[in-house]
């Protein structure tokens, strides 16, 4: 991999750069995108047999879902962004990125595969990058109960959890209310 070190300086910037939903509501020492990315790999190992899709796929694709953001600010619902203005700017910082890496085109394939949600394991992943921030929304409730996290309960009502090994997840951390 002869960018490797130019492809490891964007994995640094993701380390340090927390999570603009926890900064919006003042939560102490909130995590970084790349610990959350980490979280959702770890679900995808877990899970994935339960779930009947393939776990490496999952994994691989769990770890790369947020990669965008060393380039692009992690945007939220609430932020004055189209959708599609939004998709633009991350597929140009991932086809960025995938340019200074060996084999970069299978994980822009991935990428675009979770951004489309029309696979197995992108709907699983989707699912899982979900509730890693659920759990994520209720340690902090925990941690931190003066702060306000209610909103993001609310953005799991109406969520399609696929039922199955996702669903299983959510009531095994008790965080279906």
């Amino acid at each position: 991999m002869e960018n490797l070190e130019r492809f490891m300086s964007g994995i640094a910037a993701l380390k340090r750069r927390d999570r603009a939903g926890w900064i919006k509501r003042e939560v102490e020492n909130p995590e970084s995108t790349a610990e959350h990315c980490y979280g959702v790999a770890i679900l995808a190992m877990l899970l994935a047999e339960e779930a009947r899709v393939d776990q490496l796929k999952s994994i691989k694709m769990a770890l790369i879902h947020d990669l965008p953001e060393n380039k692009v600010p992690d945007y939220m619902p609430s932020d004055d962004i189209t959708s599609e203005e939004k998709f633009r700017q991350e597929e140009e910082a991932m086809i960025e990125i995938c340019e200074t890496i060996e084999g970069g085109q299978e994980y822009l394939a991935l990428w675009r595969e979770f951004e489309e949600g029309k696979t197995g394991e992108a709907r699983f992943v989707k699912s899982l990058d979900k509730l890693e921030m659920m759990y994520q929304a209720w340690a902090y409730e925990q941690e931190q109960p003066d702060k306000n996290l209610e909103s993001f309960w609310e953005d799991i009502e109406g969520f399609d959890f696929n039922k199955g090994a996702i669903e299983n997840a959510f009531r095994q951390l008790k965080l279906l209310r």
